[in-house]
């Protein structure tokens, strides 16, 4: 009797020759043979699943039906399921039940009976799978109708997973289903014969070469590469996919997988269709529309680092400070290195790892003066400019004139602001856009003009200390100096002003503690100068040792003015003379003496000569 059992393994096959006698095992062992070539083959390649089509949709217009289409499959024993046509199923009894499977299992059956010298026997075996629907409380539905439902342990291929209502709507999740897939226990080589890796494509030809992964238009899927670790249960990896799901971010994802990520796993680098690229994110922020984006997104604290063997630099955002500054953004060095920035080819702005700067200069030249140096370096002329939106204002170094200034530094501004300099937040110098200084702070009561106010006077050069007529500050308007004196051990200083025509006169006036003295402007000599003026008022007048006060001026002047009346006294005598009402002759009068002054009728007046 023919034995039609397929075994593990068919060692042999079958050899014909001439003359042979053949019997229905002979044939039956042919097949064996080829048989279990292939489904060795699809077993070893680990063929698995849906090959082809078998999409499981709901029947159109219809209630509590399902319908598969027409396919190709693998099961696990590596037997070939080729369902022909699509075929409906109807699942109406298996309402109310959610988390049902759809299997396609391996079904052979002995068909086609014939009558062969009087006996009767099947000619063909049909190997048309069966659809075995199944819930998980062990309700059944198959087709074709006269098919076994019972699996016991066979292997099948899942194609969907079903949700029956009871009012007959049929839901179908089709991303349950087993796809067919290719798997080799050794090497694969694609382009090669001798692959040197698990996977190996080409071998240096000289041609392009791509591998590509294809899915079905829409925006439900993605395509990619998995890369997995750990054991088998943990969900742990890597991936890189093209996903086209709205929900993710349309664009290329790198994901990983770990035991705090997702099971669909976390997005760590993204690339959108445009080529703007998110770390951490993938929703670019380009409100403005820039051609190019690369955001990156960390939670409270984002680093990017720029590093070589022996320097390391950082770009950080940070909202809980970092490197000793405050939450903002940092961008620098963490080893002693300086950080540069650079434009057309060339270090433009310099920090050295001390902390000095250099503009023009990676060597900013810190002599030794303090623990922080500035250096702003050119060929000819450097300017620093401070500006804010109406005020601008400049620091130059130049070799040339810069607005009327020798070759040197030039402070100030460049429009219609004055220029002032402060100490412990208070003014103490200002500059006028005009040119005027003022000394102290505002409101300034009094200051120091070049400007020409007289306009009947020639525009002579001139410093003039000018206060305005309404400007406060009580009645005094003067200009001191002034020396301090805390040790009284310390030599008498003169307070000087001095006055200099270039190899003509100078004269210097000088104050010491007995008064104001008028002097040679020849700081080592004592020697005084004459003291021209149209009128002089004193209290006295001191010539050589002789002191002359009012009342020896007031005489001088009634004696000038021949209104000088006085008694005429002789010590000797201890007499006054007068004269007498007595001619002595007709020229004259006779001159008395007394002991007693005269009245006044008898006092002399001094007369000027006639």
């Amino acid at each position: 009797m023919a034995d039609y059992t397929q075994p593990d393994v068919v060692p042999k096959r079958v050899r014909f020759f001439d003359g042979q006698y053949l019997e229905d095992q002979d044939f039956i062992d042919e097949q064996k043979f080829h048989l279990d070539r292939e489904r060795r083959q699809s077993r070893l390649l680990r063929l698995t699943g849906v090959s082809f089509g078998l999409t499981v949709t709901v029947t159109s217009g219809e209630q509590f039906s399902i319908m598969v289409s027409a396919g190709t499959a693998v099961d696990a024993l590596g037997r070939h399921l080729v369902l022909a046509a699509d075929t409906t199923v109807s699942v109406g009894d298996l309402d109310g039940r959610q988390d049902i499977e759809v299997h396609l299992a391996y079904r052979e059956t002995a068909t086609d009976v014939a009558q062969t010298e009087g006996v009767a026997s099947e000619r063909r075996w049909d190997e048309s799978p069966r659809i075995v629907v199944v819930a998980p409380d062990g309700a059944t539905v198959v087709a074709p109708d006269d098919a076994s439902p019972d699996l016991d342990g066979v292997p099948t291929v899942l194609l969907a997973r079903l949700a029956v209502a009871e009012g007959g709507e049929v839901t179908v999740d089709r991303t349950a289903a087993q796809r067919s897939t290719l798997s080799v226990a050794g090497a694969l080589g694609v382009g090669t014969d001798s692959p040197g890796s698990d996977l190996e494509i080409g071998d240096y030809g000289p041609r392009d070469r791509h591998l590509t992964f294809k899915t079905a238009g829409g925006d439900g899927h993605r395509s990619g590469i998995r890369l997995r670790a750990g054991s088998h249960s943990s969900n742990e990896g890597y991936s890189l996919e093209y996903d086209r799901r709205p929900v993710a971010g349309q664009g290329l994802h790198v994901r990983t997988y770990g035991p705090d990520d997702p099971e669909d796993g976390t997005t760590r680098l993204f690339v959108s269709p445009d080529g703007d690229v998110g770390i951490g994110t993938t929703v670019l922020d380009n409100t403005d529309a820039w051609d190019r984006v690369l955001d990156v997104v960390g939670a409270a604290k984002t680093r990017l680092s720029v590093r070589t063997a022996n320097i390391e630099g950082r770009v950080v955002a940070h909202e809980g400070g970092a490197f000793g500054a405050a939450a903002g953004m940092a961008i620098g060095t963490v080893s002693a290195s300086p950080l540069a920035l650079v434009t057309a080819g060339a270090a433009r702005l310099s920090v050295t790892a001390n902390g000095d700067v250099g503009i023009g200069t990676t060597t900013p030249a810190n002599i030794g003066l303090g623990n922080r140096h500035v250096e702003i370096r050119a060929t000819s002329t450097v300017k620093l400019s401070v500006r804010t939106t109406n005020v601008v204002a400049a620091v130059f170094a130049h070799d040339q004139s810069v607005f009327g200034a020798p070759a040197g530094m030039s402070v100030g501004t460049l429009d219609q602001r004055p220029l002032s300099f402060f100490t412990t937040s208070t003014s103490r110098f200002t500059i006028g856009a005009d040119g005027d200084i003022s000394m102290g702070s505002e409101p300034f009561t009094a200051r120091w003009t070049t400007k020409h106010v007289d306009t009947h006077e020639p525009p002579e050069p001139h410093l003039r200390l000018h206060r305005d007529d309404t400007a406060s500050g009580g009645n005094r308007l003067f200009l001191e100096l002034f020396q301090g004196h805390g040790n009284p051990l310390q030599a008498d200083v003169f307070p000087s002003i001095r006055f200099h025509h270039s190899s003509r006169y100078w004269h210097r006036i000088e104050g010491r503690r007995d008064g104001i003295h008028i002097k040679t402007g020849d700081m080592g000599s004592d020697t005084h100068n004459a003291l021209w003026a149209g009128g002089v008022h004193a209290e006295s007048l001191t010539i050589g040792s002789v002191t002359i006060g009012a009342a020896e001026l007031a005489v001088l002047k009634k004696l000038a003015a021949g209104e000088l009346i006085m008694d005429i006294f002789s010590p000797r005598a201890s007499r006054y003379a007068y004269s007498s009402d007595q001619v002595y002759n007709s020229g004259a009068n006779h001159i008395l003496a007394a002991t007693n002054a005269s009245v006044d009728y008898r006092r002399w007046q001094f007369k000027n000569p006639r």
